[in-house]
């Protein structure tokens, strides 16, 4: 029990109408998208009240949370100036203040990945909590 956070990444796979489907294929089927994990935090409390309150408009109920580039470095700029809102709840835990080394390295890869230019792809970023 606790508070999981998840931040995963899907890759859509155009193919089109004049492009038939002619991508991978798994089970018989196309592969219309791939969702790959991005990063991964444990009883997080302050980034979580943080990224609901900022993007979820403070709706708690662990549903998926879209977060685009801009998103993203808002969540960047705020790890770095220290303005994570302290957030409790039952079972969350405690952040601790040694999390931010891996909180950037976590969120600027995410950036990356979302900004990478590949064709016939749509890349989105979402993030999750399980408590």
């Amino acid at each position: 029990m606790g508070l999981d956070i998840y931040l995963n990444g899907e890759k859509f796979l155009w193919t089109g109408r004049k492009n038939p489907a002619t991508g991978p294929r798994q089970d018989g089927s196309e592969i219309r998208s791939k969702t790959l994990s991005l990063g991964y935090w444990r009883k997080h409390p302050n980034l979580h009240g943080y990224i609901v309150q900022t993007f979820a408009d403070g709706v708690d109920e662990c549903q998926p949370i879209d977060l685009d580039a801009s998103a993203i470095e808002k969540i960047i700029d705020a790890v770095n100036g220290n303005a994570l809102p302290h957030t409790e709840a039952f079972f969350f835990g405690a952040t601790d203040g040694t999390e931010k080394d891996e909180d950037l390295r976590i969120l600027k890869a995410a950036l990356d990945w979302l900004r990478t230019d590949e064709p016939l792809v749509m890349r989105s970023v979402t993030y999750r909590a399980s408590w």
